[in-house]
């Protein structure tokens, strides 16, 4: 929901904003696959060591993950800004695109660490049972950025006008209170210690630990970057309007995707403590369930986002090219969304059974593999219509779902036998 009014407030500027911000979405979320991936990682790990009762390794993992964290979120500051304007270049940004672009992404890179930190006093939090905290953060922070967003872009009040970089300097603001209203919670519960400052000496077996559960998780999130880098390259060969459109699309398509995101969280804690504790019943028992109601919910989602698919882009844009390219992208996608659900479900069984790595070759093959060579040949070879790029995803995505189903539970027939 941070995106969907960022991109409302960018379309308020003009479409290059818009589309600016689209360009930068793959780029932000370098950032939002550091901090989830690592926050995942650090979550399957804790959560299993909570329910084996090995409260020593509990402590050992919570306190290697936040020292982990601030170090990661330093090196990420430094490599986003040098290669964030380089990757705009090559896409094909120029010119006040590119400029506004750049405007929107250095403030994120500079507040890397908000995001990062926060994410492991997430995991922290969601280990031990509590997502209320987090999804409290969420909420504040969503109803303040409408009221930041407007004035950090406008000005007033003492601040100068700032354009698409006070959109940016306001979520980076709201994830710095959010991050430490994080750390003082779990401090306050006593989750972290804080007078023992040798436990946050880099341990590099830990680190390596850590690593292990959460690159997978981080390189999963970070393909859907790859794939709107990918999808921009070959949707720059329609012009910004179409470029536009995605970005509009997905922020819709987020919404609808809202409910995953609670699942994940939720099957992180049950599954992974009810493994540590070899109670495999319950691990079917908590799956069965969250895929039932994803499922359920994501159906309605859906059917509102085929239904009124004209008024949702028009909550963005007032360009009618825009605004068509965009409904025939969601009348395609909508009726398939319910794999989503089915793939993110699976895959966060996964990870809180500490078997990571089907992510990664998961997100290579989804996002890499399969759709490059087939988009190469639809679009540049044949010169297809952009519908041919909706319909491409949408195929995939349903045959990559049948196979994590199918993957996935033959994992946890071997866990059960």
């Amino acid at each position: 929901m941070y995106n969907v009014v960022d991109t409302y407030y960018a379309g308020d500027i003009s479409e290059t904003a818009l589309a600016a911000v689209g360009l930068s979405f793959p780029v932000f979320l370098l950032v939002i696959a550091a901090s989830s991936g690592l926050s995942r990682g650090a979550s399957g790990l804790i959560s299993n060591a909570i329910g084996a009762r090995k409260y020593e390794d509990q402590q050992r993992f919570t306190t290697q993950s936040v020292s982990l964290a601030n170090c990661l979120s330093m090196v990420l500051t430094f490599v986003g800004l040098m290669i964030a304007s380089p990757i705009f270049q090559f896409l094909g940004a120029e010119g006040e695109f590119l400029e506004m672009a750049n405007a929107y992404i250095t403030p994120i890179f500079l507040g890397a660490s908000f995001f990062i930190v926060g994410g492991v006093c997430n995991a922290i939090l969601t280990s031990s049972g509590d997502t209320k905290t987090f999804g409290s953060v969420l909420v504040v922070g969503f109803f303040l950025n409408l009221v930041f967003d407007p004035w950090f872009k406008d000005g007033g009040w003492g601040l100068p006008a700032m354009g698409v970089a006070g959109i940016a300097w306001a979520t980076v603001l709201i994830q710095f209170l959010g991050s430490s209203f994080l750390m003082w919670s779990v401090i306050r519960r006593g989750l972290l210690k804080v007078n023992d400052f040798r436990a946050y000496v880099p341990d590099l077996k830990t680190w390596w630990e850590i690593t292990v559960q959460a690159l997978p998780a981080t390189f999963n999130i970070f393909s859907i970057a790859i794939g709107f880098f990918a999808i921009n390259w070959f949707l720059k060969r329609y012009g910004v309007d179409a470029v536009a459109a995605y970005t509009a699309t997905t922020r819709i398509e987020q919404i609808a995707l809202m409910p995953t995101f609670g699942l994940y969280a939720a099957i992180m804690a049950l599954v992974g403590q009810n493994n540590g504790a070899g109670k495999i019943s319950r691990v079917r028992e908590t799956m069965w369930f969250c895929n039932w109601v994803g499922v359920t919910v994501n159906l309605v989602m859906a059917g509102l986002m085929f239904l009124f698919s004209r008024e949702l882009m028009g909550i963005f844009t007032d360009d009618q090219e825009v605004i068509e390219y965009g409904v025939t992208c969601l009348n395609v996608i909508a009726p398939i969304h319910w794999s989503y659900i089915l793939t993110a479900t699976h895959i966060a069984m996964l990870q809180a059974l500490k078997r990571p790595s089907y992510g990664f070759f998961e997100a290579i093959a989804r996002k890499i593999i399969i759709p490059l060579p087939i988009l190469w040949v639809l679009v540049v070879w044949l010169g297809k219509d952009i519908e041919w790029i909706w319909y491409c995803n949408a195929a995939i995505n349903v045959l990559m779902t049948a196979v994590t189903v199918l993957y996935a539970r033959k994992v946890l027939n071997e866990l059960s036998a």
